[in-house]
């Protein structure tokens, strides 16, 4: 039991050095941490005795060794491990959460492109969970998030081109031409293509900003946002406005843990396969936007959530949504700032939604889609 406990204590000092070595950006050093981190707790899990009275150090530690496989792309070995958790033992809650793994090993396969030939300019969107099989899916669980990743394109776009945030009013002629186009579904968990458009011509100062520099930039704030670093997050989007509209858009692309359980994105970067997943769900990642609340209301209130039919809209007078309660004619009226009906709201109107709202003086104000 000894050498297990120190197996095991080794991996995941192991482990943790790989961590640190990843966000420092030393991705040859963090590859090989992590590569003894999963051998050392594999060889752990190995020693216990496949018997009732090991439970449930035996399936903890294949659950433990099955992630670290899955952190080295060990897709084929973490399966193995997976499988050997479930053939012991194991508690409920803790096969439970092999066979989650499972699916997120799964759903890895998913994202590579096998027989997919993507350029620069594109990236396959990957989605997985209770709505969605083989080549098909809820429609609307499908086109919210298209229309999420399309204002997410426009607002990047506004935004490394200097632009004041766009409270109101349409697209510039030289943003809208960044569209985004989807391919004919494949039969994956789920899976299309999206290619971004731009202009063929484009005047000093854009030159730079073509579609791959937009896709990655995309990528890397989504891929930081499903860590939960705000701090980092920040600093990549430094305007107020702009890091609000990013949290709001990126979590309702992200998993509501339910229908849809995970998304991911692979895209060629530098002739190399780049995959981002999102894989916790919006609750999980937590972040407020700091611009969602006006500095003169205050911090005082209370936060809540309010469940209801999204039946009118107005973003003309007072920027406010009204939830109608479904068994009842209590109506709830939702103050939204500026720049966030166009972009969160439209494509949910008639839809049962849940908001977190703050409270103020009888005024609800929007924090975040739940």
């Amino acid at each position: 039991m000894n050498e297990i406990r120190k197996l095991h204590e080794r991996a995941m000092e192991l482990a943790q050095m790989a961590f640190v070595a990843r966000l420092k950006g030393d991705s040859e050093r963090a590859s090989k941490l992590s590569l003894e981190a999963y051998e050392n707790e594999v060889r752990a899990a190995r020693l216990v005795p496949d018997e009732l009275s090991s439970e449930p150090t035996r399936s903890v530690l294949y659950r433990s060794a099955a992630s670290l496989a899955l952190d080295c792309n060990e897709l084929r070995e973490a399966e193995r491990l997976i499988a050997a958790g479930l053939a012991g033992y194991p508690p409920e809650e803790i096969a439970e959460e092999l066979r989650d793994l499972l699916e997120e090993v799964n759903f890895r396969r998913h994202l590579d492109l096998r027989g997919i030939s993507l350029e620069s300019d594109e990236v396959q969107m990957s989605l997985a969970g209770n709505a969605i099989s083989a080549g098909t899916i809820l429609t609307r669980e499908f086109v919210r998030r298209i229309e999420d990743v399309q204002s997410l394109v426009y607002r990047t776009v506004e935004r490394k081109m200097n632009r004041p945030f766009r409270k109101r009013g349409p697209l510039t002629r030289e943003v809208r031409h960044y569209e985004t186009f989807v391919s004919v579904p494949r039969a994956a968990s789920f899976a299309v293509s999206l290619r971004v458009s731009r202009p063929k011509q484009l005047l000093l100062p854009f030159e730079e900003l073509d579609s791959t520099y937009i896709i990655d930039e995309i990528l890397t704030c989504l891929e930081v946002f499903n860590s939960s670093k705000e701090s980092e997050l920040q600093r990549k989007i430094p305007d107020p406005f702009y890091y609000g509209n990013f949290v709001t858009t990126a979590g309702d692309v992200a998993p509501d843990g339910d229908k849809v359980n995970l998304v991911g994105f692979t895209t060629i970067c530098d002739g190399r396969e780049r995959r981002v997943d999102l894989t916790r769900t919006r609750d999980e990642i937590g972040l407020i936007a700091p611009d969602q609340i006006d500095e003169d209301l205050g911090t005082k209130g209370e936060i809540r959530a309010i469940t209801g039919i999204l039946r009118r809209a107005d973003a003309i007078s007072v920027k406010e949504v009204r939830l109608v309660d479904e068994e009842g004619p209590r109506t709830h009226k939702v103050i939204v700032r500026e720049g966030a009906l166009d972009d969160i709201v439209k494509h949910l109107w008639n839809e049962t939604v849940t908001m977190e709202v703050l409270t103020i003086r009888g005024e609800n104000h929007f924090r975040r889609l739940l």
